[in-house]
């Protein structure tokens, strides 16, 4: 977590945050309901990642959701170890991430210039 000082500087700590079981579930739908025309296969996390969600699902398969504050880079691991990368466009969740990084050195307004 990147927080604003006083003197124009940024605090950095590590925030782990546990969400609600209403939060995970709506993150669940909103990537189950991503049309595969939104997801585009990527092969590395480009740009300095704000804010992540890690989900553990049964079996040791794992998803976790990286953002940029531009794209939403989603990772899925299955039990195998076989791995999947894909950014997905999805508006709801991004603006979920947003919401969850205001207040933040990364919740500023990016079109806004300061």
């Amino acid at each position: 977590m990147y927080t604003r000082t006083g003197d124009g500087g940024a605090h950095v700590s590590i925030d782990n945050v546990t969400l609600s079981k209403e939060d995970i579930s709506r993150i669940v739908g909103w990537l189950n309901a991503a049309p595969e025309s939104a997801k585009i296969p990527v092969d590395d996390v480009t740009g300095s990642i704000s804010a992540g969600i890690a989900l553990k699902l049964k079996h040791n398969a794992k998803v976790t959701i990286q953002y940029n504050r531009k794209q939403i880079i989603v990772t899925r691991k299955s039990r195998f170890n076989r791995s999947s990368r894909y950014i997905v466009d999805q508006k709801d969740l991004r603006d979920f991430m947003d919401q969850k990084l205001k207040g933040t050195y990364f919740g500023k307004d990016p079109n806004k210039d300061e």
